[in-house]
């Protein structure tokens, strides 16, 4: 066995060939996981080793190869035992690289990057032979197709495309960008760097090992004995190498500052979407991201954590350690109190517990730096900017709008509030949040609240640590916690412990009868409401829950102390007009609770259509009278199939009648379809286009209702959902991000 540590131009120099064997798995890295990472490790270094390391390199892991047993031609001939995925984007990174630089027309840097990736025509390699790393898998012919291509593609990858083709068309893409960002007069002296950092800049540990030698033994012990290192491993590691080398007392060091890490506060998982993580690697990640301001995704927390400690830390690695203990010691006082189910919280904590029932841990590095003593910004104005950023991230919450790009957000907000005067931080958080105006960050307005929430299903469509979070809220605000004058009963709601009740019940036919079809649409589709949900000490049983009003209230009340339950004591009835106007009260606790600045009024200019008439169910549309029962429904395309609407607004298809046009498209279709834009009406408009009048009818209710409240009566309004939906385009749910998984 031979170990030499490589680079890249010293690897695929040679004339050499690794074999990737056909037993090996199929090529499975992505763009999220390790594609971007690498991407940005790529560009780090070219800038770095440009402006002022030119020696500067980067570690990208271990290979293992084994020389054949076979009778050798030309070319030496290896099998790729070990690394494979590793070096197959490698290949597809100098590849794409070549042919940007070439496409540039920087012919000389394009040459040399071209001889790693392929043998040299000249002595006499043709076709699949000129690669230096070929595959006998399934992989084979889409790298071949990438390798040996005259031009790149040009087209967007399309979702079924192979990744092998995608990851070329990802860095292709990436470096053409680069190379077109710079001044054309530095053009050249760009494209060099680039070429001599892909071919020096990266470091490999490439084991060799002889053709006697055990290759499945090794690969046994190097894949499946172990626990992978997490990326606060690969910190602390790399952090007490350099105590040592700055002559520290590692053991003092340890026991002061890092033996916090080890307690089970910092080893216990954490949830980051589909995936989990010890909380010291999300700390590390978020604590990093408050550093540099820079979104830093969790498998790069490592790689940007040694380049921040490398070349942009100017203090010792002792002090570095420190400040890292003082902030977890911080954060975790934060989180544990935040945890809390009773007894007072701070403005901090309480941001953690709802921020953490929002569904979103991305908020947590700006929290970082508003609080640290670094920054120089008093307790009060960080505690004040906070209460905004808390505005922003539960609005956003609450109208399960994505959350894919709050990382970016967050750290594009840490990087302009650095130039901010730290005695005027919340007024600069204020405006920064103010002037975001895409899909992915603006700050929801009073108007879209309103609207958007007041004929929500919220029971359905909110996740219930999310829902109840808004309920407690409701609740403190009727204790005064949103007044000017301070709170004035006792302390707020305990948290996360309250069971969410449903005022009229959501099996209200038995006892909670209507005299029409209409009037039933109507009940159901305010059941789920804002205004019909309370909370309750303890949970009803169901036969409780279920009673008419009079039983129900007397249940409801019997032994509540909850001020939000005082108005249903003394309610006569309970019907949709109250539902209505408990809601428009609902709704304005939730914008006291989280207030915008006068005037606000940012509404992103993107289509908005799927977004605001998402509640819709089809039956609504037929009960308003936009589409008659009877009404022949034509399927799409050049399917022959025809459904009829029925007169409680299901639609019969084949003698079966289906509670939505998804569920009947998915029968006519023979596969899950958006019903609504699967059937057409007899003058070719698609179900779809129906939603948008439904939705302005139903403002214009709304909006007589409120008129008519004033003038001292309330009709009952009408307007969103009701029924159960099954099919995922009859609904749309909130969206979450998900972590990566490691690079290295």
């Amino acid at each position: 066995m031979e170990t030499r540590v490589q680079t890249p131009g010293q690897l695929f120099q040679l004339t050499q060939t690794l074999e990737i064997p056909l037993f090996q798995r199929p090529y499975v890295w992505t763009e999220e996981r390790q594609w971007a990472p690498l991407w940005e490790d790529v560009v780090r270094l070219i800038e770095l080793r440009m402006a002022q390391a030119p020696t500067a390199t980067h570690f990208l892991g271990a290979v293992v190869m084994q020389q054949s047993s076979g009778p050798m031609g030309f070319a030496a001939e290896y099998t790729l035992i070990d690394g494979q995925q590793r070096l197959t984007t490698l290949q597809l990174l100098l590849n794409a690289a070549s042919s940007a630089l070439r496409d540039a027309e920087q012919i000389a840097s394009a040459n040399n990057l071209r001889k790693l990736t392929l043998h040299d025509e000249d002595l006499g390699f043709e076709g699949v032979e000129r690669l230096k790393v070929r595959h006998t898998n399934g992989d084979g012919i889409a790298f071949q197709e990438a390798m040996l291509a005259s031009t790149p593609p040009t087209s967007e990858a399309s979702p079924s495309a192979h990744l092998i083709l995608s990851a070329h068309k990802f860095f292709y893409d990436r470096f053409t960008e680069w190379l077109a960002g710079g001044d054309h007069d530095h053009m050249p002296q760009r494209a060099t760097s680039l070429a001599m950092t892909l071919s020096r800049g990266f470091e490999i540990v490439v084991i060799t090992l002889g053709t006697d030698e055990d290759s499945q033994s090794i690969f046994e012990t190097l894949n499946a004995r172990g626990t992978p290192l997490t990326q606060a491993d690969l910190v602390k590691n790399l952090v007490f190498q350099r105590l040592e080398a700055e002559g520290a007392n590692i053991r003092t060091a340890y026991e002061a500052s890092w033996r916090l890490f080890d307690e089970p506060f910092w080893t216990s998982e954490v949830r980051l979407g589909r995936f989990t993580l010890p909380q010291v690697s999300l700390f590390l990640n978020h604590w990093l991201v408050a550093q540099t301001g820079e979104e830093v995704r969790t498998p790069a927390t490592f790689t940007r954590f040694k380049h921040w400690l490398d070349y942009e830390n100017s203090g010792r690695v002792i002090d570095v350690v420190q400040a890292l203990h003082a902030r977890a010691v911080e954060y975790q006082k934060w989180v544990t109190a935040g945890g809390t189910r009773e007894g007072a919280v701070d403005t901090v904590e309480l941001f953690f517990y709802r921020s953490l029932a929002a569904g979103t841990r991305a908020a947590t590095p700006l929290v970082l730096w508003l609080f640290d003593k670094a920054n120089g910004i008093e307790r009060s104005e960080a505690e004040e900017a906070l209460r905004w950023f808390e505005s922003w991230v539960v609005r956003r919450a609450v109208l399960g709008l994505t959350a894919a790009d709050m990382s970016r957000s967050v750290a594009q907000l840490i990087r302009d509030l650095r130039a901010a005067d730290p005695s005027a931080v919340a007024k600069a958080l204020r405006t920064l949040l103010e002037q975001f105006d895409s899909p992915g960050n603006y700050w929801p307005p009073d108007t879209e609240m309103q609207r958007s929430l007041h004929a929500a299903p919220v029971y359905r469509t909110l996740p219930r640590s999310r829902l109840r979070m808004v309920l407690e809220a409701i609740e403190d605000d009727a204790r005064g916690y949103t007044s000017e004058r301070g709170a004035w009963s006792g302390s707020r709601v305990p948290r996360d412990t309250m069971n969410i009740e449903h005022v009229l019940p959501r099996q209200w036919r038995q006892n909670w009868p209507v005299s029409s079809e209409q009037a039933e649409i109507e009940r159901d589709e305010h059941v789920h409401r804002l205004g019909n949900l309370t909370l309750l000490t303890t949970p009803l049983n169901s036969s409780v829950s279920n009673r008419g009003w009079s039983g129900k209230q007397e249940a409801m009340t019997r032994h509540d102390v909850l001020l939000m339950n005082r108005p249903l004591r003394d309610a006569m009835e309970w019907d949709e007009a109250s539902i209505d106007q408990r809601t428009t009260a609902n709704l304005n606790a939730v914008i006291r609770t989280w207030p915008v600045p006068e005037g606000h009024a940012v509404v992103p200019a993107v289509r908005k259509s799927e977004i605001d008439t998402s509640w819709i169910d089809f039956r609504h549309v037929v009960a308003v009278g936009l589409v008659e029962p009877g009404t022949v429904l034509r399927a799409r395309g050049d399917r022959d199939a025809t459904a009829t609407v029925l007169a409680d607004g299901r639609i019969d298809f084949d003698g079966t009648a289906y509670d939505t046009p998804s569920g009947a498209g998915k029968v006519a279709r023979g596969g899950s379809t958006n019903g609504w834009a699967f059937w057409s009406l007899p003058d070719g408009r698609q179900l779809r286009q129906l939603k948008e009048p439904y939705r302005k009818l139903m403002e214009e209710r709304r909006a007589g209702a409120r008129s008519t409240r004033r003038m001292g009566s309330i009709p009952p309004a009408s307007s969103n959902n009701g029924a159960p939906r099954n099919n995922p385009h009859d609904r749309v749910r909130p969206s979450s991000s998900a972590p990566s998984t490691n690079f290295v």
